[in-house]
């Protein structure tokens, strides 16, 4: 899919579950620059929902400071190139400024290094004037793409139990919600940033782990592909429905988003 009429249409939607008493996940929808985060904050009374919502705040203001309008039908390869180049970079800056604005509120508040508030992050843009996107993450709040009737995750939890699972499953297995990587923390992140082509009827799902740690896959991908299709919202609000209805033990946050090419 290679058009500069590239139109994102999406619905988000969060929750505070069935357990927690405050909604420590945030997000950010921008369809007019195909931009969707999530975020999901950790620390509880050291500030979860503050380091959460500083993240996608940062995130997408610096992303859309710098977003470029390329000619997408007529650019040349080179072209293309670039301004994915060019969108991998400021999707770096854009992490790096974020984890470097909550580091700096830990340190005010006397938080030692590894302490204090944090936050996962996901997310994805599309590269203006082509049809390719970036994905990028840190934690284990994932991204989906429903292709084919088949849902297949784009990224790798940064996880103790995802490290397990690499390591051939020796030894008693970790705790699922233990993350390696995340924002804040550290004076450091390094975040994952793939580079994905978009093609006609793609579906993807951004979500936290307060989902996909209580709704199985299978189950996802059944909503996601039950005819006729449900809009954007309507499956948000059924996904969530399920993970209430499974105990909502954590807050539940998730983004739908289609790309579809506008008649020229």
């Amino acid at each position: 899919m290679h058009s500069a009429l590239i139109e994102m249409i999406a619905a988000g939607q969060t929750d505070v579950g069935r357990v927690r008493s405050r909604n420590e996940d945030s997000f950010h929808l921008d369809p007019g620059h195909g931009l969707a985060v999530i975020c999901d904050g950790m620390g509880g009374h050291a500030g979860g929902d503050i380091a959460s919502r500083t993240a996608v705040e940062v995130v997408a203001t610096v992303i859309a400071a710098h977003d470029r309008t390329y000619d997408g039908p007529t650019a040349s390869l080179a072209e293309e190139e670039r301004a994915v180049a060019h969108a991998a970079s400021t999707v770096r800056s854009a992490v790096v400024a974020a984890n470097r604005r909550i580091n700096a509120l830990n340190r005010q508040r006397g938080f030692a290094e590894g302490r204090g508030m944090g936050t996962t992050l996901v997310g994805l843009w599309r590269v203006s004037g082509t049809g390719r996107i970036i994905v990028f993450h840190a934690g284990d709040s994932r991204v989906y793409r429903l292709r084919g009737g088949e849902l297949r995750p784009l990224t790798r939890d940064h996880s103790l139990y995802q490290l397990w699972l690499d390591n051939g499953r020796r030894g008693q297995a970790p705790h699922r919600n233990i993350i390696v990587r995340a924002l804040g923390t550290g004076e450091q992140v390094d975040p994952d940033i793939a580079v994905h082509d978009l093609q006609p009827d793609d579906l993807y799902l951004l979500c936290s782990d307060g989902l996909t740690g209580i709704v199985p896959e299978g189950v996802i991908q059944r909503i996601l592909t039950q005819q006729p299709p449900p809009s954007a919202k309507d499956a948000c609000t059924r996904l969530i429905d399920l993970a209430n209805g499974a105990g909502g033990p954590d807050n539940i946050t998730l983004i739908l988003a289609r790309f579809v090419v506008l008649p020229a």
